[in-house]
């Protein structure tokens, strides 16, 4: 093993360390952009197993805001309003009129994409003076709707969980990774 004593001066040790830095940080703006996307995938996943999508663009909407070597921090977001209650969970109300709440036996049935024409539908008030939609098929009435002034949302998306669990996880190996493979 061969040992090297090397003495710089004041100019050339400047020069040395701001070297350093600027490829540490453009290693860890990396890094934390390759975290986040990989938290990005983590939760889209999430999204397909624990919602039903009526609108397959809410997956497209889940975007990575990519760190720089200024800007240490890269983020996880989406601009879908409906999303924010479904992350922290609580109260909805209507923009106005009423909620309609879906009926339905098992989560499984929506999932299925079970088809129910509409037409001929009606609205009817219950004895408990609740309101609904309703249909006739086959001569049997089969509530579509359930009309309500207020609904409860659990918390569901864990976008905010997902991405720490990751970036805990996988932002040591990356960034080792990435410093291994510096050009």
């Amino acid at each position: 093993m061969a040992v090297l004593n090397l003495s710089l001066d004041t100019n050339d040790t400047n020069r040395l360390i701001t070297l350093c830095e600027k490829d540490v940080r453009f290693v860890a703006a990396k890094s934390l952009t390759q975290t986040a996307q990989q938290a990005q995938q983590k939760i889209k996943e999430h999204i397909q197993d624990a919602f039903v999508l009526r609108k397959p663009n809410f997956l497209k909407s889940i975007k990575v805001y990519p760190a720089n070597k200024q800007n240490l921090q890269a983020k996880v977001y989406t601009m879908a309003g409906f999303a924010a209650l479904q992350q922290t969970g609580g109260k909805q109300y209507p923009k106005d009129g009423r909620l309609a709440i879906p009926q339905y036996d098992n989560l499984h049935q929506v999932k299925a994409g079970r088809k129910t024409d509409v037409a001929g539908s009606f609205i009817m008030r219950l004895p408990s003076g609740g309101s609904v939609i309703a249909t006739r098929q086959n001569n049997q009435l089969r509530i579509l709707y359930h009309l309500k002034q207020l609904a409860y949302n659990p918390k569901r998306l864990n976008m905010l969980e997902l991405g720490t669990d990751v970036s805990i996880k996988e932002f040591p190996r990356i960034f080792s990774d990435n410093l291994r493979n510096i050009p």
